[in-house]
Order: C-alpha cells, then sequence, then structure tokens
C-alpha cells in the first residue's frame, strides 16, 4: 500500500495557515481556495474576506456586511473595482476643463460612488494693495462641496449585472443617468503603456506634470475599444487608472440602452499618490487646494513640493522682474482664498514651517485658456535663492514673499508663456499670488480631502 503524503502546509497549525493566508491578495486567495477542501475551509473564512474590505476602506471599519450576507459576498461583488476607493482622488482628462471625484464606500447601500468635487466663488471685493496702490486684490471666500445632486460613478449591487462583454475586457452600465433624458454611461479598467513604448508625442494620462507610477494611453481613434487598451490578465490590471464611457441615445423609453447612439465621449482618469498632496514637516505646502479664475471660476489643483523639477517644469529664477512684456490675454491665472477652515490640524504651524526647495501647482481642473493638467506656478526654491522680502503691509503681515512664474495663454492653450511672479506665502493653507504683468493678486486655499470622504 503506498502511504498518503501529507501536505506540509496543512499539517501546521491552524492559527499559521490563518495569518499565511492573511498575506495573499484576494486573486491569490482564490487560486489557493481551489486546491483542496481542506483549505478552502479556511479561504471562505469571513475574517480574511473582511480584511481585504477594509484594506480598501483606510480608517473606516465596518461590522457588517450589509446589504451582503458575508464580507466574501461583498468584496467579490465589487472586485475589481475596490481600488476607486482605496485611491480616492480622481481627476480625468476631459477636454480643457477635467473633473476632479471623489470616491468613497456607502455601507449602507453597499455601493461604490463617486461625486465631482466643486467650488462657488461666493461673494468677493475688490481692493488696492497698500504696498503697490496699482495692483487690485481679489478677495476670494469659495464654498468647496460634493456635487450630490448626480453621481459620476455609481457601483451598486445591481450594476454588474448590466455589464457588457467578457472578463477583463467587461464595460459595467451605471445607473448614473436619467432614464427620460437617454443618457446612459459605463466604466471600464484600463492597461498601463510599456514605457518603452512612450514617445514624446504620445498622449498620456495623467500628463507628465505630474510624478505617476503608470500611465495610460488618453488618445484613440477606435474610441478606445481596441485589446491594446485593455489588460488581458489580472497582472495587467491597472489600479491607478480607469475610462468612462458616456453616450446620448435616442430611442423607445423602455426599451433599455438600445437605438441610436449619439457624443460618444471616453474620459480618462487618474488618481494622484497619497505622498504628492500629504502635507510633511519639510514639505507643509502641499496638498489639493481650489483657486478663484476670475471668468472660469474655481480651480483645483495638485501643490507639490518634488525633491527634483520635473523635466517639463519651468525655471521660476531664470525669468528676471522686468523679463517679459504686459499681457495682452484677457483670461489668465486669477484670484484665490479660503474654502475650508484656514486652520488645518494635519498641516505644520506658520512657526514651524520649513521654507526650501521648490513649489510646482498642476491644475486638476482647467479652463479654456490654460486646460487641466497644466503648470498654474512653479517657483524655484522658495529657501533663501528665491526668497524677495517679508511682507510688512497689513494683510499680509509676516508672510515670505518669493520669485515664481505663472502660465498664461490664449483661448485654446495658444502661445502659452510664463511670466513672472511672486508667491505670497500666509500660511501652509493659504497662499496669495502677485501676477506681476497682470497687475492682480488671487488667493489659494487648501481643501481638506478627508473632510469629503464620511457619508454619513
Amino acid at each position: 500500500m503506498i502511504a498518503q503524503r501529507s501536505s506540509p502546509l496543512l499539517c501546521l497549525p491552524a492559527e499559521l495557515i490563518y495569518q499565511i493566508l492573511q498575506q495573499l491578495p484576494a486573486t491569490s486567495l482564490s487560486v489557493v481556495g481551489a486546491t483542496c477542501r481542506s483549505l478552502y475551509e479556511f479561504v471562505i473564512d469571513d475574517r480574511l474576506w473582511q480584511a481585504l474590505v477594509e484594506e480598501n476602506l483606510p480608517g473606516h471599519r465596518l461590522d457588517v456586511p450589509s446589504p451582503y450576507t458575508s464580507f466574501r459576498e461583498l468584496f467579490i461583488s465589487h472586485f475589481p473595482y475596490w481600488f476607486l476607493v482605496r485611491n480616492k482622488i480622481w481627476f480625468s482628462d476631459d477636454v480643457h476643463t477635467g473633473r476632479l471625484l471623489i470616491a468613497r464606500y456607502d455601507a449602507r447601500r453597499g455601493c461604490i460612488e463617486a461625486y465631482a468635487l466643486v467650488a462657488e466663488r461666493g461673494s468677493h471685493l475688490f481692493q488696492t494693495w497698500e504696498f503697490d496702490s496699482d495692483v487690485i486684490i481679489h478677495t476670494f471666500s469659495p464654498r468647496v462641496r460634493l456635487h450630490l445632486d448626480e453621481a459620476s460613478i455609481k457601483l451598486d449591487p445591481s450594476a454588474y449585472k448590466n455589464a457588457g462583454g467578457r472578463g477583463l475586457h467587461k464595460e459595467v452600465l451605471m445607473p448614473t443617468g436619467s432614464a427620460a433624458q437617454r443618457i446612459f454611461s459605463t466604466i471600464f479598467l484600463a492597461r498601463a503603456i510599456h514605457p518603452a513604448a512612450i514617445s514624446p508625442t504620445t498622449a498620456l494620462w495623467p500628463p507628465r506634470t505630474i510624478p505617476a507610477p503608470e500611465r495610460v494611453r488618453c488618445e484613440s481613434q477606435e474610441g478606445f475599444h481596441g485589446i491594446g487598451h485593455r489588460p488581458q490578465t489580472w497582472d495587467e490590471v491597472s489600479e491607478t487608472t480607469f475610462r468612462v464611457r458616456k453616450w446620448m441615445e435616442f430611442g423607445s423609453i423602455g426599451l433599455g440602452p438600445v437605438g441610436v447612439r449619439m457624443g460618444e465621449a471616453v474620459a480618462t482618469y487618474s488618481t494622484l499618490s497619497e505622498e504628492l498632496y500629504t502635507p510633511t514637516a519639510q514639505k507643509p505646502w502641499q496638498g489639493i487646494w481650489v483657486g478663484d479664475y476670475t471668468g472660469h471660476g474655481c480651480e483645483f489643483l495638485a501643490v507639490m513640493q518634488p525633491d527634483t523639477p520635473s523635466a517639463s517644469a519651468p525655471r521660476a529664477l531664470s525669468f528676471s522682474s522686468d523679463s517679459s512684456s504686459a499681457s495682452s490675454f484677457p483670461d489668465g491665472e486669477h484670484n484665490m482664498n479660503g474654502s475650508l477652515s484656514d486652520e488645518n490640524p494635519n498641516v505644520p504651524s506658520v512657526g514651524n514651517t520649513t521654507y526650501s526647495g521648490r513649489i510646482e501647482a498642476v491644475k486638476l481642473t482647467g479652463d479654456i485658456n490654460v486646460p487641466r493638467g497644466e503648470y498654474s506656478f512653479v517657483a524655484d526654491d522658495i529657501g533663501e535663492g528665491g526668497f524677495v522680502r517679508i511682507a510688512e503691509e497689513d494683510i499680509f503681515r509676516g508672510a515670505r514673499v518669493v520669485r515664481s512664474v505663472g502660465h498664461i495663454a490664449a483661448r485654446g492653450f495658444r502661445n502659452d508663456r510664463y511670466i513672472p511672479s511672486q508667491l505670497i506665502l500666509i500660511s501652509p493653507n493659504r497662499i496669495a499670488h502677485y501676477w506681476k504683468e497682470l497687475g492682480h493678486i488671487s488667493f489659494y486655499q487648501r481643501v481638506d480631502i478627508e473632510a469629503f470622504l464620511d457619508t454619513a
């Protein structure tokens, strides 16, 4: 008789096997569970799946999987789209303006949703600058909120039943629009482009102005239907990008998404690495900020403090204070001020602020002049190399003023150029920007992203 050999793994105490399985991703757990009945019993332990769910909900704990019967069912239902809530912030390549979304999980309805972050200018005044009476200061008190009237992304328990396609090529039809309006949208996975396939002219998202672990193409003559844009294996699934297809359809109401499709457009979304917008003692200015671009309204920016400048970033110190003539463009960069609280406990106080390194501000949303993904302003050195003065006028008293450049352009992003400017570093939550050629000062205010993640 041939003796049966037991697996060394199964000879381990159950507690050790459980700890080993805790280290595995969901795809590996499913493979392990398919090997034998004994391991399957370990794999279906709901504690493993609760941990996998909560890994994608930083700072949140779920006591029950409602409306699902188990955490395993909950995780599998939304797989592979858990990365949407794990990464929280998403910005799109919609022409000129872009969109900024905040993704979150609603435990009451078992739903992954993402809403557009919007800002309203609020009341504002004009006043002259005590330091230079020819300069106008635009006050700014915006209201930042989520546009909760309509979800941009909505994945509820019923959404996946309407997915079209097979496997990783599925497009999930989302209940985000009104059936009466006949507007439909689907979400689908993206595949990162291999670095060797990137040339200087390749259209990429996220743009080169923003550091990212991977990028995808954001142009396609075939509407991103080709397999080259889609992952073929789980390893090829990008968890930092995704796409949304949106269209209008004409036909008989009640027949579902059939009829004449018109106005189809695909938006590519990318996340922003958390280390790029999280302030630290050494990089207190990093964050998501809102600003007032006058006629264009409010826009959102990623303010970053990179250790080394991007290859595409302008050099502020290469511009002298009077190197450019007055701008003839009517809609350049304009004013900003507070949106939420001026005091953020997660940001170093003024007394502890470190003035060193560079600041790069990239638009997450944009306008017809300077679109999303472009630099708005750059300061090469906020330390001694770019120091101008310490403000003594009442409105900015005690603030550090440093050299910078601002980005302006004609409509359609034509003839874009950088003009000399100055950043007035009021606090790590508030910055003023003196556009020297345009003769005005605008304000930027930090946005507390965490305040928008609670669904209660």
